[in-house]
């Protein structure tokens, strides 16, 4: 991961994830479930900011331009962008082969946060998604540039 501390903008220079799903039956759609997955982590991390109101627990952030999914253009460099499946069989079932789920939402959203601290230092973040000005606010103020969470009770 690549960020420029002077606009807080990142990169994802490589992504590489790799699926247990037993035998792979048709490795193209294991592929394209594996990156939307993907894709649906990084907005998790770096865009995707749901707010409530602190009340009675209504959603607030209910539109695109306030909860921004991520486009084609946040996609890592598609020769960058790699997938591999352990392939070996389920016994569990008949033809070996397990589903693919949503695993891959929460492994590529770690992964990213995880790059980001490594990119910016333990301090600048507490929470999700990391967006540019949470960045900026950190690297400016020299602490964590979020308010810790609250739980509506």
């Amino acid at each position: 991961m690549e960020v420029d501390v002077d606009t807080g903008k990142w990169a994802i220079l490589e992504f590489v994830t790799v699926a247990d799903v037993g035998t792979v039956i048709n490795p193209r759609s294991l592929k394209g479930q594996a990156h939307g997955g993907v894709m649906l982590g990084i907005g998790h991390a770096l865009s995707q900011k749901w707010v409530y109101d602190q009340h009675d627990g209504a959603p607030l952030a209910k539109r695109f331009y306030q909860n921004r999914p991520p486009t084609i253009l946040d996609v890592p460099v598609a020769n960058n962008f790699k997938w591999e499946a352990v392939n070996i069989p389920d016994p569990e079932t008949p033809v070996g082969a397990r589903g693919i789920g949503e695993p891959p939402v929460g492994a590529a959203a770690a992964a990213v946060t995880n790059a980001l601290a490594d990119a910016l230092g333990d301090e600048v973040f507490r929470r999700a998604p990391v967006t540019s000005d949470v960045i900026l606010t950190a690297l400016e103020t020299g602490k964590p540039g979020d308010d810790p969470l609250t739980a509506h009770v």
